[in-house]
């Protein structure tokens, strides 16, 4: 984009957002068609010239809020609207979370972050903004650092880049299940480093998966063998973070899978300080199970799916 376009699109955002003039006399001021200025309006939204920030604070969200906060023990729960596109949804929770990370990101902290969606959306609306010495650990094995795919490449290396942190890579698969491979493994100085750091979090950042979803799940879908998964739904298995599988009470499944993980292990993820990043429908049994099993401190969702956590945990 040139310099003469974002001018062009800030100008039209400006007598559009803050004079409040219609399309049509925007078009007759800058000689522009009526079509055209409302392209423009919708490039500047995407390009994020304009930022639009919704306040969903409404009687009956605060009181969903209280609910979920109240009954589960939670330190914060956010909630956006469920909108029509569950896109469209994502992209609301992504925006509120980036918000609540930078509240939550202080200086001197070791922050944690998973792979998904959710997180990688959140990651993408973080601010850059410098923040002193503050370490970016990668919570578990990357999924491939070799493609050329947006949910596969380093969100780590995203976050750190925006806040200036330093970066903590775990290049690895995600499991292995040879016990002599893993132990040569996790020997190695950089991955060793990165396992000792992810220990000393004092926050961690996930989305949630859910098994058999009708949504592509990467980690269940690409990464567990059919014997696996089988064997993971004869124990009751609903959900999973991190790469670790529980069920619907949010305990650990006593399965090799979950030693076999090449990063956080499922003591951590009990014990550091949380923020999950997880909204549709299709996840509402994974996350109350996650809440039964006290895995969350900060819950950030949509209104429609923690409606039907509610629903669910009355069953």
């Amino acid at each position: 984009m040139t310099n003469e376009e974002r001018q062009l699109l800030v100008d039209v955002s400006v007598l559009y957002y803050l004079d409040g003039k219609t399309q049509s006399q925007i078009a007759k001021e800058l000689y522009l068609s009526r079509p055209k200025v409302s392209r423009l309006l919708k490039k500047a939204r995407e390009q994020r010239i304009v930022d639009i920030s919704i306040n969903y604070q409404t009687d009956e969200i605060e009181k969903l809020q209280g609910e979920i906060r109240r009954k589960y023990n939670l330190d914060k729960v956010v909630i956006v609207r469920t909108l029509s596109d569950k896109n469209d949804t994502l992209k609301e929770i992504g925006k509120v979370a980036a918000k609540e990370l930078e509240t939550e990101i202080r200086p001197d902290m070791t922050v944690g972050f998973s792979w998904g969606k959710s997180v990688r959306c959140a990651a993408s609306y973080i601010k850059r903004k410098k923040v002193e010495n503050v370490k970016v650990v990668e919570l578990f094995g990357a999924i491939s650092y070799d493609r050329d795919d947006s949910d596969m490449l380093s969100i780590g290396r995203s976050i750190s880049s925006k806040i200036g942190g330093e970066l903590y890579p775990l290049p690895a698969p995600i499991y292995i299940h040879n016990d002599n491979a893993r132990e040569a493994l996790i020997q190695m100085p950089l991955i060793n480093n990165t396992l000792n750091m992810i220990e000393n979090c004092d926050l961690i950042i996930s989305s949630l998966g859910v098994i058999d979803s009708n949504a592509l799940q990467p980690i269940w879908d690409n990464y567990v063998e059919k014997d696996k998964k089988e064997r993971i739904k004869e124990k009751g298995g609903v959900g999973f973070i991190c790469a670790h599988f529980f069920d619907e009470n949010g305990q650990f499944l006593d399965d090799e899978i979950n030693s076999s993980v090449i990063g956080i292990k499922t003591e951590s993820i009990k014990k550091i300080r949380s923020m999950i990043i997880a909204g549709g429908i299709n996840k509402a049994r994974a996350i109350l199970a996650a809440l039964r099993g006290g895995s969350i401190n900060i819950l950030i969702s949509d209104e429609e799916t923690l409606k039907l956590v509610l629903e669910y945990d009355k069953e």
